[in-house]
């Protein structure tokens, strides 16, 4: 049995990374041959990580990487990093560096921002992650030309394009709608954790004047965190204020909540439309618009990168940024044509079905098991095992 080590944030924090990775992990162990343990980062220490972490990274103790790199080389057979900016320690996370110098197993990293424009550091960091890594793997065609042209050519064969996994879904939408209690409604929806890059305030404005009957626009998240720590809800009240000022009380519900996996489905199964509006184009990768074309749901997203390669094929309708009325002229067009709106339901239900965890995990498994072992020097080596190992729960 082979034994994988994934780096990331880790249930139960609540972001979307998170999220994917215990998904992943999930997929991936329907393979009997393969044996996942987390390796979790935390900024506080104060999680209460289940059994399927079997250590702590620290984020901002650079020795915790050190400590990190030397189990994964002991205890496992490769290793998987999701990579984040903001969620490792040092200067644009430069502490993961640390561990992917130091490993003599094969990595392979998964970039879930790519940026079109980075700064030196991120540029040094995301080369050296190339460099270190047997395999690279971008969530959108879009990252796969991104870091094609940013990087060395004779890196470019490590560059591997893996869709984002989705979860199974019935497609039962009568029934998801009245375990809701939504069964007389016509409803769109946009969850993810809320800030003010999601363009919310564009969906809201959309829907001044449209005469919907039944109509409910479901927006479902908590407040991301780092928002929060900023500058608390006062974005969340900024919206409802708009809510109110446009008399939309009875279209637009509040849903300050992070879904459980269940309840995720069961919303994203009843809702009719999936509204993704966010407002600057260099989105490279969107959990909330895979799960939502998973689902089946007819989508209306503005052109950011991954909505552009994922809405291909008439899996749904791009509309442009800043541009409300196109974005309410489509919103009434599914609304009022049952035929069209079922047509981008199918068209996305057909591509999601290909993109279901199992499917995805198994493509990761693959390119891990063609993966050879790092070369190192005798003076890595030495360098390399002089760390001491502490194991931090």
């Amino acid at each position: 049995m082979k034994k994988i080590a994934i780096i990331s944030t880790c249930p139960p924090q609540e972001c979307g990374l998170a999220t994917f990775t215990k998904d992943l992990k999930e997929g991936m162990e329907l393979n009997p041959s393969v044996h996942i343990d987390l390796i979790a980062l935390s900024k506080h220490g104060i999680e209460d990580f289940d059994d399927s972490v079997r250590f702590v990274i620290h984020r901002d103790r650079l020795d915790s990487y050190h400590q990190a790199a030397r189990l994964i080389n002991e205890e496992y057979d490769y290793c998987v990093i999701q990579h984040e900016f903001g969620i490792f320690g040092g200067a644009d996370g430069i502490f993961i560096t640390q561990i992917a110098n130091n490993l003599t197993i094969p990595l392979l990293t998964i970039f879930h921002t790519i940026l079109q424009t980075p700064s030196l550091q991120q540029k040094e960091i995301m080369e050296l992650l190339l460099e270190k890594s047997q395999a690279v793997v971008s969530l959108s065609p879009k990252g796969v030309e991104l870091l094609k042209e940013q990087f060395d050519p004779a890196q470019a064969d490590k560059i591997k394009f893996i869709p984002h996994g989705v979860p199974q879904f019935d497609y039962n939408q009568g029934l998801a709608k009245y375990k809701l209690g939504l069964q007389d409604n016509f409803v769109m929806m946009t969850f993810g954790l809320i800030g003010r890059s999601k363009g919310l305030e564009y969906a809201i404005k959309s829907l001044a004047g449209t005469d919907l009957t039944g109509f409910k626009y479901l927006i479902i998240g908590k407040t991301h965190p780092n928002v929060l720590a900023h500058e608390g809800e006062s974005y969340r009240f900024e919206l409802q204020n708009l809510v109110r000022q446009l008399n939309l009380e009875d279209k637009v519900v509040f849903i300050d909540k992070f879904l459980t996996d269940e309840e995720l489905k069961e919303y994203l199964t009843a809702c009719d439309i999936y509204l993704s509006p966010y407002p600057h184009e260099q989105q490279i990768s969107s959990g909330t618009l895979s799960f939502a074309v998973g689902a089946g749901a007819a989508v209306i997203s503005t052109p950011y990168w991954h909505a552009s390669d994922l809405l291909k094929d008439e899996r749904g309708i791009l509309t442009p940024f800043n541009d409300l009325e196109t974005m309410r002229a489509n919103i009434n067009l599914l609304y009022s044509s049952k035929r069209l709106l079922a047509w981008h339901r199918f068209k996305a239900r057909s591509y999601g079905e290909q993109t279901v965890w199992k499917k995805v995990a198994k493509m990761y498994i693959d390119l891990l098991q063609g993966l050879a072992t790092p070369v190192r020097s005798l003076v890595d080596y030495e360098k390399y095992v002089s760390f001491d190992l502490k194991r931090e729960a």
